[in-house]
C-alpha cells in the first residue's frame, strides 16, 4: 500500500511538489510519521473485527472456529490474529515522495495476501483517509516550527 500526497488543486499540488524539492527530509519524516500512524489503525481496526469501511469481517467458517477455540483463541469475531505474527510483520519505508507500508517477511506477506482476499484489512478507509490528510498536515506543521525555531537560534 503506498501514500503518496496527491491534490486535485494545480496550485496547492504546485505548492506540495515545491516543497518536497525544498525540504526533501522534513517530507520523509512526515511521510514515515504518517504511514506509522496509518499501520496503528490498520491493527486497531482489524484487532476490532472491522475493515477499512468499519463494516464487520464475515464470521469464521466453524471448522477453523472449533480449531481456534481448542487453541483457547478468541471466537467471538474474526481479529486476523493466531499468534500474532502477521500484523507485528507489517513495516513501512518512506522517501520525499511517497511511504509504502509491507509485510517484510515472505511468510507473512502470503498470508497476509489470503487473509486480504477474505477479509479486506490492508486498505485505506473513506473517513481514515480525512484522518491521515489532518494527521499529515499538523506533522508537517510540527516539522516546519521545530525547524522555524532551530534556524531563529
Amino acid at each position: 500500500m503506498k501514500i503518496t500526497p496527491t491534490v486535485d488543486d494545480r496550485k496547492l499540488q504546485q505548492k506540495i511538489d515545491q516543497q518536497i524539492r525544498e525540504q526533501p527530509r522534513q517530507i520523509q519524516t512526515v511521510l514515515g510519521r504518517t504511514a506509522e500512524f496509518l499501520m496503528g489503525l490498520i491493527k486497531q481496526r482489524t484487532q476490532r473485527g472491522k475493515n477499512a469501511d468499519n463494516i464487520a469481517f464475515p464470521p469464521y467458517k466453524p471448522e477453523y472456529k472449533a480449531f481456534r477455540r481448542e487453541r483457547g483463541r478468541q471466537v467471538n469475531y474474526p481479529d486476523l490474529n493466531f499468534s500474532g505474527q502477521m500484523l507485528s510483520n507489517m513495516t513501512q519505508k518512506a522517501n520525499s515522495k511517497q511511504a509504502i507500508l509491507f509485510f517484510a517477511n515472505k511468510f507473512q506477506a502470503t498470508k497476509a495476501l489470503g487473509n486480504q482476499k477474505k477479509r479486506t484489512f490492508f486498505a485505506i478507509g473513506d473517513r481514515e483517509t480525512k484522518t491521515l490528510i489532518n494527521f499529515f498536515a499538523n506533522e508537517f506543521k510540527k516539522v516546519n516550527k521545530l525547524i522555524w525555531v532551530k534556524e531563529r537560534i
